[in-house]
């Protein structure tokens, strides 16, 4: 068995376990599920962008904006009202951060766009049920 058929093998078990974990998870879990992906995708965009892999960073801001976007549209305005209305506005002002101009101050940018969800990602484990 080569290294390659081995990592291949791992990100396959990976990608199984993943999808078992979303398909079993109740509503609050799949937000979490969701704040992880939208972390890790932002990371690795920030770190490609940091090496100028312009591809990849493409690539990693494209899945974090789409995790981002179904965040937003995941929001309930009716139930929710104004914090409904707040997370919106701030969802909208870290995408308009995510896409902003590759150049000299996006990873500045992509930077603080990843500490402001990172804020309401740790609010959201914070009321995790049963604690």
């Amino acid at each position: 068995m080569t290294f390659q058929s081995n990592i291949r093998r791992t990100s396959s078990y990976q990608s199984v376990q993943k999808n078992s974990h979303v398909l079993s998870a109740n509503p609050y879990d799949l937000v979490s599920i969701l704040f992880a992906e939208l972390r890790d995708s932002l990371d690795a965009m920030i770190e490609s962008a940091k090496r100028n892999d312009h591809g990849k960073m493409f690539e990693f801001r494209a899945k974090a904006l789409g995790i981002l976007n179904g965040l937003d549209e995941s929001l309930d305005f009716e139930a929710a009202g104004d914090l409904a209305q707040t997370l919106h506005t701030i969802y909208r002002e870290a995408g308009r951060r995510i896409q902003a101009e590759v150049g000299v101050s996006f990873i500045e940018k992509a930077e603080s766009a990843r500490e402001m969800l990172h804020e309401i990602e740790k609010s959201w484990l914070a009321i995790a049920p049963g604690r």
